[in-house]
C-alpha cells in the first residue's frame, strides 16, 4: 500500500504547484492536525482559524466540528492533506499513519511531529505547536496555565490517604492504564495509586484474578465504546473493596485521553471519582 499512496500524493503536489515546504522559522498560516489532541493545542493558542483540515476524530472545541475532514487518526488520506495546501502538517505518531505522514513529507509538505504519552511530552508538545505557528509567547503561557490548574488539583487532595486505583481502558479483553501514561500520572495527581502500574507495558491486559489479588479501593471505567458486559465484569469479586464498597465509577469524556489543555479538568474528574470527599460528596 505504500508506493500507491505516494504515487497518489505527487500528482496532487503538481497541480498545487510543486510549492517547496516552509521554512522551519516561517509561521504556519495553514496548518493540519492529524490528532485531537493537537487540534485542541491549537485553538488554546488562539490559532483555530488558521487550521484548513482535522482528522475525523477530531470534535472539541465544537468548532473543530465543522471543518474538513482530511482522514482518521490512526490512517490519514494523503490526498486529502496535501489538497488542504497546508503550509505546516501537525502529527502524533503511531504505527498506523508512519506512511501516510511518511508520503505527505515526500510530498513536499513540512510536518511536526509531536508526542503524547505524558505529561512531560504535552509541554513539549505545546511549545511545539506555538513554535510552528509563530507564537512560542503563547505556548509558554499555555503551558503555565495548564500546569497551574493541574497543581489546584493535586493541592484538593493533598493530605488525603492515596487510594488504590484500577482505570480500565477496555472491558474484553480488560486492558487498563499502565506505567509511563498520561492516565497513570493523572491518576497520581488525582491522590491514586495505579495498581496495574508494574502489571507490564503501557496498556497491560489482566486477569480478574489480578484485579483481586491488586484489590483497588476503586475502579474507574473509562472503556470507551459500548461493551457488551461491561455492567458485570466484575460481579462477584466481593472481596475486591471496590467491588464491596460499590465504588466502580463510570468515566465519561475523552479529555483523559488526550494530551491536550483540558488535562487539569480530566484530573479534577479523577480526583472527585477517587476522593469524593474532597468535593463534597462521598
Amino acid at each position: 500500500m505504500r508506493r500507491p499512496i505516494l504515487l497518489l500524493a505527487l500528482p496532487l503536489l503538481a497541480a498545487c504547484g510543486g510549492r517547496p515546504p516552509p521554512a522551519a522559522t516561517t509561521p504556519a498560516a495553514r496548518v493540519v492536525s492529524l490528532a485531537p489532541s493537537i487540534t485542541e493545542i491549537v485553538y488554546a493558542l488562539g490559532a483555530g482559524d488558521r487550521l484548513v483540515g482535522v482528522c475525523a476524530q477530531c470534535d472539541y472545541p465544537p468548532a473543530a466540528t465543522r471543518l474538513p475532514r482530511v482522514g482518521g487518526y490512526l490512517v490519514p488520506s494523503v490526498e486529502a492533506v496535501v489538497a488542504a495546501r497546508p503550509d505546516v502538517v501537525l502529527v502524533v505518531p503511531s504505527p498506523g499513519n508512519r506512511d501516510a505522514v511518511h508520503a505527505v513529507e515526500q510530498a513536499g509538505v513540512r510536518v511536526v511531529v509531536v508526542q503524547d504519552r505524558t505529561l512531560a511530552d504535552l509541554w513539549a508538545s505545546m511549545r511545539a505547536v506555538a513554535a510552528a505557528l509563530g507564537r512560542p509567547e503563547a505556548g509558554e503561557h499555555l503551558v503555565t496555565d495548564v500546569q497551574r490548574r493541574l497543581e489546584a488539583v493535586r493541592g484538593r487532595v493533598a493530605g488525603l490517604p492515596p487510594r488504590r486505583v484500577l482505570l480500565v481502558v477496555g472491558h474484553t479483553p480488560l486492558v487498563v492504564a499502565g506505567h509511563g501514561t498520561l492516565q497513570d500520572e493523572l491518576v497520581a495527581a488525582a491522590g491514586g495509586v495505579n495498581v496495574a502500574a508494574d502489571a507490564g507495558g503501557v496498556w497491560p491486559q489482566i486477569s480478574l484474578e489480578l484485579v483481586v489479588a491488586r484489590a483497588p479501593e476503586v475502579i474507574v471505567d473509562a472503556a470507551m465504546g459500548t461493551e457488551k458486559g461491561r455492567h458485570d465484569l466484575f460481579a462477584g469479586l466481593d472481596t475486591v473493596p471496590a467491588v464491596r464498597d460499590g465504588r466502580i465509577v463510570a468515566f465519561a469524556g475523552e479529555a483523559i485521553f488526550r494530551a491536550g489543555p483540558r488535562v487539569p479538568e480530566a484530573a479534577r474528574d479523577l480526583a472527585a471519582a477517587i476522593h469524593p470527599e474532597a468535593f463534597g460528596a462521598g
